[in-house]
């Protein structure tokens, strides 16, 4: 009898202490950056850092590239949750303080399917709010410094492990060669 109640108590602590498997499997893997102009008829190239010319409004299509691995069983219905924010400063400072903005854009990007063993870069096109938050930042008279993303996995009910997050920061820098032809 003294044998059952050690076993059941096993049991009880192997199944409160232990994540869902099928969560803790996925993890992060690398982050990248890509551009792609349309006028070039090019494939996405990546990139360190946003060249932006004087007028802050950004050229061509942004896109984040962030790998997910599957050292699990398969899962479906994945859903990625993520935001945008920005380093900024005022072009009208000299001193250039600079802060964190409130994310500026919150969004997410459904997984339908990461098989087992899988890994599966998913890419992010954050463009379009990027572009608009760069725009009116340039009337406001601010300019961006950076820019940083961050995605965490939605959990699922059942799950009792750690919330899982990431996160990437962009440079934006001012083009130069822009300003030299004027």
């Amino acid at each position: 009898m003294r044998s059952l109640h050690w076993k059941i108590a096993i049991l009880i602590a192997i199944f409160t202490g232990f994540e869902s498997p099928a969560f803790a499997s996925i993890s992060f893997g690398e982050w990248s950056w890509q551009i792609l102009n349309k006028r070039e008829n090019s494939a996405p190239a990546p990139i360190d850092e946003i060249l932006l010319p004087p007028n802050g409004y950004l050229k061509g299509r942004l896109k984040a590239v962030l790998n997910l691995n599957n050292q699990g069983a398969s899962r479906e219905g994945i859903l990625l949750r993520y935001t945008l924010s920005a380093k900024v400063y005022s072009s009208s400072n000299p001193k250039r303080e600079e802060g964190w903005t409130i994310p500026f854009a919150v969004d997410e990007r459904r997984v339908p399917i990461l098989k087992s063993g899988q890994n599966l870069p998913v890419v992010f096109d954050v463009t379009d709010p990027v572009k608009d938050y760069f725009k009116r930042l340039s009337l406001e008279g601010w300019k961006p410094e950076k820019i940083k993303m961050e995605v965490m996995i939605e959990p699922r009910q059942g799950e009792n492990s750690a919330l899982k997050t990431t996160q990437t920061v962009l440079n934006v820098a001012e083009d130069v060669s822009l300003l030299e032809k004027k």
